[in-house]
């Protein structure tokens, strides 16, 4: 009896974990590397950058000097800009400006019609470019800047490969999703524009005072997304609610932990900063007096 009721539990959890995905695969991407099978490959290389992030490339880096990366950090920075400003045009084209986003039906898995195909081809290029993304985090490591290794930078570079790869597995069509990478891809232009600058040091650092103003995007992607989806829990038809409520979840989550960091990066350091102007105001006038 307890082995029936063990293997029904196995065979529950494998259908959830791997065979729903066969199943439920969109059959134009179907076939595409990483996407071809179920999550076990996506998983295991998360695993291998945890792995590295955590472990390997601290103890690697233990005895060794931060490494001097500015050139291949300066090229790699410039790319992913020109790459997300080439999504950001194509998607906005493709979402016919906004119009699409009021299309609330879930898209024909089986139009393989040659603009369609186009069009999920580089949805599948921007998902690759979010494994890309990943290289922002072994920078950090070869130079030593752990303390940019936060929660939150660690979970948003694993989730979005994972959720991204659930998109392209079963929606790649999706309106919501189109919405999301349109709003992502701007945001990511302006952050890897920020990265890139911030590489030429600290003569041009002192004129990158627009930072936070990056975490504000982000933060306003999030509201934007989340109202979205809102909408979309009323007027959706036909999407899978376990991929639709996987999404969902994520947008006050990330604006929680964006707000919290911005919180902490900013507001306290302007507290800071002007109880510091306060006091050294208070000692001034107090030099006058006496």
């Amino acid at each position: 009896m307890a082995i029936m009721i063990i293997k029904r539990i196995w065979n529950g959890f494998w259908y959830c974990f791997h065979d729903y995905w066969i199943e439920a695969a969109d059959p134009r991407t179907k076939n595409f590397p990483l996407i071809e099978s179920g999550p076990e490959p996506v998983i295991f290389m998360l695993l291998i950058y945890l792995l590295f992030v955590k472990f390997i490339g601290p103890w690697f880096m233990h005895n060794r000097q931060p490494f001097i990366l500015r050139i291949p950090m300066l090229i790699y920075n410039i790319s992913m800009v020109v790459i997300n400003l080439f999504l950001f045009l194509f998607i906005l084209s493709r979402m016919d400006y906004g119009r699409r986003l009021l299309i609330f039906k879930f898209p024909d898995p089986n139009d393989f019609s040659p603009d369609i195909l186009h069009e999920i081809r580089i949805g599948y290029f921007c998902y690759l470019t979010r494994w890309a993304d990943l290289l922002d985090t072994v920078f950090f490591v070869l130079r030593k800047k752990y303390q940019q290794i936060t929660f939150l930078h660690l979970y948003h570079h694993t989730l979005v490969p994972l959720i991204g790869w659930m998109t392209v597995k079963i929606s790649p069509q999706a309106p919501v999703v189109g919405l999301f990478l349109l709003l992502n891809t701007f945001i990511h232009s302006i952050m890897y524009l920020y990265y890139a600058l911030a590489a030429f040091g600290p003569g041009i650092q002192k004129y990158l005072w627009w930072k936070k103003y990056i975490t504000q995007l982000q933060l306003t992607q999030f509201v934007i997304c989340g109202l979205y989806s809102i909408v979309m829990l009323f007027l959706q038809e036909g999407f899978p609610p376990g991929l639709f409520w996987i999404g969902f979840a994520q947008n006050p989550f990330f604006f929680y932990m964006f707000y919290d960091f911005y919180q902490k990066s900013y507001r306290k350091k302007q507290q800071q900063q002007q109880k510091q102007f306060e006091l050294s105001t208070t000692a001034l006038k107090h030099e006058k007096i006496h």
